[in-house]
C-alpha cells in the first residue's frame, strides 16, 4: 500500500476543542472528493509534552488517513467506554473525522 500524495493546496477547516481540560486546535485538510486526510492539532502551551504529544498523534492519524486506514477501522482499534464513546484524544479526533465523512 502507498501513501496517498496531497496536493500542495487543500481546503481546511478549524475547529478549537477542551480535552482533559486542554483547549486544543484543531484543524482537518480535505481532499477534492471531501476525505479528510490531514489532521494538525496544538495547543496553546507550545514547545510543552502535552504539545508535543498532541502535535505527534495528529501527524500519526494523518499518516494512517493517507495510507488508506478508514476512520471506522481506526476506530473500532482505539480505546472506548462501555457505550463506545472514546476514551482518549486519539479516539475524540477520528470520531470527529467520521462524523464529517461525507455519506
Amino acid at each position: 500500500m502507498s501513501r496517498e500524495v496531497l496536493p500542495h493546496r487543500r481546503p481546511s477547516e478549524n475547529e478549537e476543542i477542551v480535552f482533559a481540560g486542554m483547549p486544543i486546535s484543531v484543524t482537518f485538510g480535505y481532499t477534492d472528493d471531501a476525505r479528510i486526510t490531514e489532521v494538525f492539532m496544538s495547543t496553546r502551551k507550545v514547545g510543552t509534552m502535552m504539545d508535543i504529544a498532541v502535535r505527534d498523534l495528529a501527524v500519526t492519524i494523518s499518516l494512517a488517513l493517507q495510507y488508506g486506514v478508514t476512520p471506522t477501522v481506526l476506530e473500532r482499534s482505539l480505546t472506548a467506554d462501555e457505550s463506545g464513546k472514546p476514551e482518549g484524544l486519539a479516539g475524540k479526533i477520528v470520531a470527529m473525522i467520521r462524523e464529517r465523512a461525507v455519506a
